[in-house]
């Protein structure tokens, strides 16, 4: 122990005495070993870290399995109910799905999340009310019968300002007064660990909650996410060969709804297994690029403690030759080492702290409850310092085992090799594969940007600026559909009064809101040739002055207030839907609809231009539009075209206008048109910052890599140096000599870059917007910026290397009687040329 405490002293005072190597090593370490931390911190989220319940080890989540187990779906509340009232290896089995609620309290109104839940939610869970209780059996047995509520701790703390009698106080939750009996302790946010929910009530308010849902009376009802508590002794292997017993009853006795289901028990805790496996992919690709395979990972360090082992030769030669072993050597070395690494783990953790906070600071653009909650726990610790103790090791061993049999003779000289170094081809590999990955990343990088530029000057079909758009859903007040229409009407009487506005429509589904899917179409007169080779178009419905208020060109009518129930039915039609559906003759005066051929037709009256619907980067695809006053949907959203550049100003009055109308109704999404762009751009951007991100990171790993190379190529030429500049080589002949070399490794690095680049750049397709894969300005670009830092990285080892003048001036006595035996004619050149 004693010696030991010796090393690490002797350790810190060597890397104080060189306070730039010390520094480089550091941050070179910090990067890495942070960057692989702040990955871990995601795993460890998704997979590791348990929910805050009691022994989360005995829970499981019951999923439904389709199509031979290669598709996965949650369970309808009628099956829930089988397999809870039949099953013999679950203690208990509780179900919970989540549910937009219009909130309401002291003159707030909000539309927020929550979880319908059985009545024995929180008793499987197994955790204690931090005020108040839970849910009672007899509270979840009858439909709409006892309107009670939990709610958060920080909901409590939000909304009651922490009040000590919140026990027995009303919510009104979808215009219906809610009692609330209890207060979920600190930390609980339900059992999915990437949503943050408020309330939550019994699943037989379901009728309040979600205004005209069946899903309580319909076995094809796959809605509800089921976990249990297996029973003392249960496997989960058990308890799924149960569960698959009553799986097949329930597809004999429902074959209708359950034919061909099968069943899975997997962790509870991350929504579904896709997008558990599609968090893990991503990470396990972000940790395979950091790490690269050990060696890649660990090349840097061990370069520079290479060449600090070549400068202290004659050191670890005296201690040698005063009878120090070679284990004592290798001790010594590998203990400073392991010392720059933990120092460099402790920077890392760090940067992996920042990362953490700043991707939890990152917020959906939409109102969902979605939380990313990363956090520095012991698991996420202790792979840090395991990842810093190995990294040391795995740096240090090669270096200490080389620089531990020093020539003794030459050593205690002072001398080096006239042939400077012996070559290393894993060290010139490695160098190779540095400088190609990191093009490889730098090339995906800037291609991403580059379509997030393009993506941001596209114009998605509507004019974004000067625009503004608020959401609310009548159905969550309880409208019915008569007192719904009316509403809206309203609204588009009152919206125009308002300071700023010129026009104002309202829409089902604003575009780009991520909430569009497809439906068959019928054209009337055409044959039907099978279901599968029907076309698909996005419906949604509109009121008048739509395509005015989103400037969205339109050619024929628009609809008009007399398009109602009791008119004709009319629809206006996409240039897609037209061209696809109607080739060669006009669309106009044509007849569709989508639900069966002998159903009644829809007469197209428009066609409007195309559009983006769901995504910037889909392709154009057919979509109609139908009135809304003919088609009244409860959640609509209210877009407004101001005559102020600064439409910010116009969201204020048309709130009030809204809550005029009805001072309870929650009002979200209310922004500008410009920001709602911030939507489908939010896959662009995330991207380009992971990957501009590790981009940089290889840069400068890349150069920090290559000056270590090289700093170890000087060292190691030193006295050859010494000679050249004896013999009159100059300091620019030296300088060439010495960058040859790297930039002969860089230029390979950057051929064989730019073939996996290219193969690399065709699995980032479906990710491009308006960029093509192989892009010539990103591939000049990023390898120009590259081959410069490798430059750089190559020139500064080369002006130290000046430095060995004064060896070969005063120090080498040179006698020539045959031409200098340099390495070819070129280096004969630049030696000096010098004949005796």
């Amino acid at each position: 122990m004693e010696s030991l405490l010796k090393d690490i002293q002797y350790g810190f005072r060597n890397l104080v005495k060189r306070p730039s190597y010390t520094a480089i090593a550091l941050i070179t370490l910090a990067l890495g070993i942070g960057a692989n931390t702040a990955i871990f911190s995601l795993i460890s989220t998704v997979l590791l870290r348990p929910l805050p319940v009691s022994h989360p080890e005995q829970l499981v989540e019951v999923y439904g399995t389709l199509h031979q187990g290669t598709d996965y779906t949650i369970q309808s509340y009628l099956n829930y109910k089988d397999y809870r009232d039949r099953n013999n290896v679950f203690s208990s089995l509780m179900s919970y799905r989540f549910a937009p609620m219009s909130v309401s309290h002291d003159n707030r109104n909000e539309r927020v999340w929550g979880y319908l839940v059985s009545g024995n939610y929180f008793d499987t869970l197994g955790i204690q009310p931090f005020l108040g209780r839970y849910f009672l059996p007899e509270e979840d047995r009858t439909p709409d019968s006892h309107p009670v509520a939990v709610i958060t701790y920080a909901g409590w703390q939000k909304r009651f300002a922490s009040t000590q009698n919140i026990v027995g106080q009303h919510l009104r939750i979808n215009n219906r007064l809610f009692t609330i009996i209890g207060v979920t302790p600190d930390g609980f946010r339900g059992t999915e660990v990437a949503y943050a929910p408020e309330v939550f009530v019994p699943n037989m308010m379901a009728q309040v909650i979600e205004p005209g849902s069946t899903w309580l009376d319909s076995r094809d009802s796959d809605n509800l996410f089921v976990v249990g508590r297996l029973k003392p002794g249960v496997t989960t292997a058990q308890a799924e060969s149960a569960l698959k017993t009553i799986t097949d009853q329930l597809g004999r006795e429902y074959p209708h709804e359950n034919a061909g289901r099968g069943v899975r028990l997997l962790t509870p805790g991350l929504f579904i297994p896709d997008i558990r496996n599609s968090v893990i992919s991503f990470s396990g690709v972000l940790m395979g690029r950091r790490r690269a395979g050990p060696a890649a990972r660990v090349r840097e360090p061990r370069e520079s403690l290479l060449a600090r082992a070549t400068e202290r030769r004659k050191e670890l030669a005296i201690r040698v030759a005063l009878g120090a072993s070679r284990a004592r050597l290798v001790r010594q070395l590998i203990t400073e080492a392991v010392m720059l690494s933990l120092g460099g783990g402790l920077g890392g953790l760090l940067i992996a702290m920042w990362l953490n906070a700043l991707v939890s600071s990152m917020k959906l653009p939409t109102d969902l409850a979605f939380v990313i909650d990363l956090r520095l726990d012991w698991r996420v610790l202790t792979f840090g310092f395991v990842v810093s103790l190995l990294t040391g090791i795995s740096f240090g061993l090669l270096p200490a085992l080389q620089s531990s049999r020093p020539d003794l003779v030459p050593a205690l000289k002072d001398e080096k090799s006239m042939g400077g170094f012996r070559r290393s081809r894993l060290r010139n590999g490695l160098v190779v594969a540095q400088v190609a990955l990191s093009l490889v990343l730098l090339v995906c990088a800037g291609l991403v940007v580059r379509s997030l530029q393009v993506a941001q000057r596209t114009r998605p079909g509507f004019n974004p600026e000067n625009a503004v758009a608020l959401s609310f859903d009548l159905g969550l007040q309880g409208y019915s559909e008569e007192k719904g229409s009316a509403f809206q009407k309203q609204v588009l009487e009152k919206a125009p009064s308002v300071p700023g506005v010129r026009s104002a429509a309202l829409v089902g589904t604003l575009p780009l809101s991520l909430d569009y899917s497809s439906t068959t179409i019928y054209v009337e007169g055409q044959p039907v040739t099978g279901s599968t080779n029907l076309p698909l178009a996005i419906p949604n419905v509109i009121s008048p002055n739509y395509f005015r208020t989103m400037e969205i060109p339109l050619r024929g009518r628009d609809f008009s207030d007399l398009d109602s129930k009791e008119a004709s039915r009319v629809a206006i039609v996409n240039e897609t839907f037209a061209h696809r559906l109607f080739p060669g003759r006009e669309a106009i005066g044509g007849r569709f609809n989508f639900d069966g051929p002998d159903k009644p037709f829809w007469e197209i009256v428009g066609v409007a231009a195309d559009g983006k619907y769901n995504t910037l980067g889909e392709d154009q695809k057919p979509a109609f539009y139908r009135p809304l006053f003919q088609n009244y949907n409860s959640g609509a959203s209210l877009v407004a075209r101001t005559a102020t550049t600064n439409p910010e100003s116009a969201i204020a009055g048309l709130r009030n206008e809204l809550l005029r109308l009805d001072s309870t109704l929650p009002v979200y999404n209310a922004k500008t048109l410009t920001e709602h762009m911030s939507l489908p751009l939010f896959p662009f951007r995330m991207a380009a910052a992971v990957l501009g991100s590790f981009g940089v990171l290889a840069i400068v790993l890349a150069a920090i890599g290559i000056y270590g190379v090289m700093s170890y190529v000087v060292a190691g030429r030193t006295r050859e140096v010494g000679v050249r500049v004896a013999l009159g080589a100059s300091r620019s002949n030296v300088l060439f000599l010495i960058m040859r070399q790297g930039m002969s490794l860089a230029l390979i690095g950057l051929v064989v870059g730019l073939v996996l680049a290219f193969a690399a750049a065709q699995l980032l397709v479906k990710v491009l917007f308006g960029v093509s894969p192989g892009d010539p300005l990103t591939f000049a670009g990023v390898t120009i910026l590259l081959a410069s830092v490798a430059a750089l990285a190559c020139y500064v080892p080369g002006t130290e290397s000046d430095e060995s003048r004064s060896i070969g001036g005063t120090q080498i006595r040179v006698t020539v009687r045959t031409p200098l035996a340099c390495s070819s004619r070129h280096d004969r050149k630049h030696a000096g040329g010098v004949r005796t």
